[in-house]
Parts: C-alpha cells; sequence; structure tokens
C-alpha cells in the first residue's frame, strides 16, 4: 500500500484544481516547526490560499523508530511539544506583514524593515530565531484542523484549531462533543462560533450502491 507524503500530493492537486482546500496531516511529535510553516505557507501560496494544516501527535509508538528517537514521549509531553509546535509555526507565519517587501529600487529598499518581525523563539522544547523565508502567504495563517478526543487533545484544539473533527459513535455524543468544544473555546477567549465543527466521515466511492457494499 502506497502512503505518498500528502504536501507534495497536495501541491500537485493545487495545479489542477481552484476551488478546493488542501488540507494535509502532519506530525508535530517528529518536525520541527520551521520545516512545517515553511511548507505549509509555500502551498498557501502555490494553491492561491488554499492550505489547512491537520495537527496530529502521532499516536503510534513505532513511529519513533523511523526518526532516530529513543522512545515514543508519553502522551501528555506530545501534547506540551504541540502546544509549544503551532505557537512557533503561526509566529513564523507572522514574519511579514502582508505588503512588506517594497521592491523599491529607486530607494534601494527591498522591504520596510519595520514590517519584519523576527521571532527569536526559546522555549521549552524548540528554539528558533526566525525569520521565515518566504513572504507572508495569502492566507497568512493557513487554516488548522485538529481531531483530539482526550482531555488534553480537546483542550488543545478548543485553543489552536480553526476547524476539529468529530469521532462519534451516536449524534447524542457527537452533540455533547460540540457542546464541549464551543464551551473550552469560550474559555479561551475565542468566539465559540467561529470554531467548526465537522463530522469526521470517511466516505466509500463508487459508481452505485452496490459497488460501495462491494467494498
Amino acid at each position: 500500500m502506497n502512503r505518498f507524503e500528502p504536501l507534495t500530493i497536495l501541491s500537485a492537486l493545487a495545479a489542477t484544481t481552484r476551488h478546493i482546500g488542501l488540507v494535509a496531516t502532519v506530525t508535530v511529535s517528529y518536525t520541527e516547526p520551521f520545516q512545517v510553516a515553511r511548507q505549509f505557507a509555500s502551498l498557501d501560496h502555490i494553491s492561491g490560499g488554499r492550505a489547512g494544516w491537520n495537527v496530529v501527535t502521532s499516536w503510534l509508538s513505532g513511529t519513533a523508530d523511523n526518526f532516530s528517537k529513543g522512545e515514543h514521549l508519553p502522551h501528555a509531553v506530545r501534547y506540551r511539544i504541540a502546544k509549544e509546535h503551532i505557537e512557533v509555526v503561526k509566529g513564523l507565519w507572522d514574519s511579514w506583514e502582508d505588503d512588506a517587501f517594497a521592491y523599491n529600487k529607486q530607494k534601494g529598499e527591498f522591504f520596510t524593515p519595520g514590517k519584519l518581525h523576527t521571532l527569536d523563539h526559546k522555549g521549552e522544547f524548540f528554539s528558533v530565531k526566525g525569520p521565515l523565508n518566504i513572504a507572508r502567504s495569502p492566507q497568512g495563517q493557513p487554516v488548522i484542523f485538529q481531531a483530539g478526543t482526550s482531555e488534553a487533545g480537546r483542550t488543545f484544539a478548543a485553543g489552536n484549531s480553526d476547524a476539529i473533527f468529530v469521532h462519534a459513535e451516536s449524534l447524542d455524543e457527537a452533540r455533547a462533543y460540540y457542546q464541549d468544544l464551543k464551551q473550552r473555546a469560550k474559555g479561551f477567549g475565542r468566539d465559540p462560533y467561529a470554531l467548526s465543527i465537522l463530522p469526521g466521515i470517511r466516505p466509500i466511492v463508487g459508481r452505485d450502491e452496490a459497488e460501495v457494499e462491494s467494498r
């Protein structure tokens, strides 16, 4: 089974589509914030402002074996990493203001210094000076998706996400999740109605119902 690298696939799709959002799942546990910020800013430019990032912490313990890590960190630690990681990424996305690049040949001014913001982040897990070496993308801040169900996951999603997937076994469970996430978002001082909560579905595509059932 081929599991192609998502950002490569979405960059190709960006060239052949015009309207759909292009959301890639990328872990925070085995990536660097500068790398992630650069990848999604690039996709946002290439797609004309359609990039989104589905943030995950990687739950499979064996993942560590593929990234030169001695161990798969505990759940609580991974969410501490996630919080800092996304703060750094968002900070890097704000490195340049929309009109930072003047391109003024007469004045010899490539960009306006006051519109450049160097992050200079030093935290528990990451040290990132910045700025990002890409101009501000069409969205500025690509859309953040998450699907946390644990206590830490829900808190992280409510505080950082623009949209959240619901994985529920019943309508009542989905409604309870919806209300819980809206309240948590409000607790962060966010407008709860600005947080989109979406059903997590896996469509099976076929020519008719019989073909779908056969799959």
